[in-house]
This record gives structure tokens, sequence and C-alpha cells, in this order.
């Protein structure tokens, strides 16, 4: 069973490495901007890379009107996020000034406000009835925490929007700068060049996650196969193996507290990344585990010394 599973690991990672030899053999790190437009457009709009592949000289001003215009929607669109993002912004931070002084003649002047503020808001009565639910000072941070987690997921999803309407329009603007082409000949010369290049960035991203799912397998399975033999080595002999099942035992609940303590905030860094809550507190778990075993490796290494040095005395 283990050669089995030895030799399975090893084929495992014999394809990962040829598939990464692949992706960096073809892979243009000039043209990563590139690289990412079609990326994220085959990925939000597969029908408009395939629409692209299939256009010729003839079809092409009708695919760059076709979808200029439906750029134009996504811009209209995008202005209409950005206003309810920064609607929600505003308010948290009217929120944040507060004091205890201050809130009860910001709550007595709230249903007046709110009809300004939230004029033209998606969310208007949400939010109001959100802060008439705010009875004193003392609940205002619960409830400007739970704005402020809405808060990240409308930024994320409006940075993703934008930076996709940025793709978007820079392979329309390439395709409209090949109709631009008055030669005909040239136009189709470039025509093809330019779907060659998308089609390329599309396979090499398609290559990339392939590769990635293996190296993901490789690590789990080979994660998986050494918790396994460590165990079964502790367990078949348990009574000389305590000290290595406690350590597992400490290393586990040491990963739990690191959770419990860790920040569920959403840093700029974190939302510009698309990270989640849950990405982040786990993050911060990984680096609260990290520093403890650094700090305890350490200490290990001063107390060995000192311990010989004392003994060495004697």
């Amino acid at each position: 069973m283990k050669k089995i599973v030895n030799i399975a690991i090893f084929v495992v990672a014999i394809i990962t490495c040829v598939l990464a030899v692949c992706f960096a053999s073809a892979f243009d790190q000039d043209k990563m901007a590139n690289y990412n437009e079609a990326q994220m457009v085959n990925a939000d709009n597969p029908q408009m890379i395939a629409d692209f592949e299939a256009t010729t000289p003839e079809t092409l001003p009708a695919f760059v009107d076709q979808y200029r215009s439906e750029g134009a929607t996504l811009s209209e669109n995008l202005k209409a996020q950005q206003l309810q993002k920064d609607i929600l912004y505003t308010y948290i931070v009217e929120l944040g000034e507060l004091t205890e002084e201050t809130f009860p003649e910001y709550q007595a002047n709230f249903p007046s406000h709110a009809k300004s503020l939230f004029a033209q808001a998606d969310n208007a009565q949400k939010y109001t009835d959100g802060f008439a639910a705010v009875q004193d000072f003392s609940k205002l941070e619960n409830y400007i925490s739970k704005l402020n987690d809405e808060y990240s997921v409308i930024k994320q999803d409006y940075i993703h929007q934008k930076n996709y309407n940025k793709a978007y329009n820079s392979i329309v603007n390439q395709a409209d700068g090949v109709n631009q082409v008055v030669s005909e000949t040239k136009k189709a010369e470039d025509l093809s060049t330019l779907k060659v290049d998308i089609a390329g960035y599309v396979s090499q991203g398609k290559l990339l996650n392939v590769t990635v799912m293996f190296g993901y397998l490789l690590f789990f399975v080979t994660i998986a196969m050494l918790l396994y033999f460590a165990l079964k080595a502790i367990f078949s002999n348990i009574k000389n193996s305590y000290k290595s099942l406690l350590v597992i035992v400490a290393f586990v609940i040491l990963v739990f507290i690191g959770y419990l303590i860790a920040s569920p905030e959403m840093t700029p860094s974190a939302i510009k990344m698309q990270h989640t809550v849950q990405q982040v507190k786990w993050i911060g778990a990984g680096m609260f585990v990290f520093y403890i075993a650094f700090i305890g490796a350490i200490c290990a290494i001063v107390g060995t010394a000192i311990s010989s040095a004392i003994k060495n005395r004697k």
C-alpha cells in the first residue's frame, strides 16, 4: 500500500512539473497585462471571447459596435455601483465619528438626515431600519461592524467589476484598432494575429489552472499521507509516542486559539485581493501559529545553549 501511494505521489509530481514547464515556456512576462485581461474576460464573459474567435474582417465592425454598446452599459452600471458604495462609506464614516455625547443629537436628527443621505440609495429602508434598532451608543459599534462587513463585499465586487470593465474595453479597443486598418489584407493579418494572441492567453490560463490543481492535489495528498503514517506510528506504540501525540494536540489547540483571536477586519489590501472574512481569519491564525512557533524555536535554542553552558561549568 505504501509503495502504491508513493508511486501515485511521484506520478502526480511529475505531471505537475511537466505542466509547470509547459506553462513557463509559453508564458511571456512582458504580456502580463494582456494575459490578465483575456483571463478576466474569458472568466466573466466567455461568449465575448467565442464571438471574437468567430469574427472575420467582414463581421468585425458589427462585433465592435455590439460590444462597444454593451461596454457603455457596463460603464453606467459601474457608476451606479460606485454611487451605492460611496453612500454606504459616507454612512459608516459618519457613524464612526460619533461619540457618546454626540450620539443622542445624531439619533434625534437621523430621520430627516437620512432622507438626503439615502436619497439615491437602493437599500435606504434597510439602513434606516438598521439604525433605528440601535437604541443606545453601546450598540453602535456592533452595528458599524456589520456595515463594514457589507461594505467589504460591495467594494470587492466593485473592484472586480472595475477591473473587468477595463479588461473588456481593452479587448474591444484592440479589435477596433484592427477594424480601423484601411488595407483589407493587413486588416485580415492583424485580426488573425490578435485572435491567435487572445486564444493563446486563454489557453495559458487553462493550463495554469490545471497545473495549480495538480499542485494542490500533490500538496494535500502528501500532507494526508504524512499524517496517516505519523499517526499510525504513534498509535502502534502509543506508550513511547505520547510526546509526539502531545505535540500534535498542542498544535491543533494553537491553531484553534489563533483562529479565535484572529481579527476578521477587512483591510484595504484584503479587500483588493478579494479575500473573504473567513480567509482573513485563517490568514491571521496562520500568522499567529507562525509567530508562536518562531518564538518557541528561538526559546528552545537559547534554552539549550544556556543548559549546555551550565552543564559544562559543572
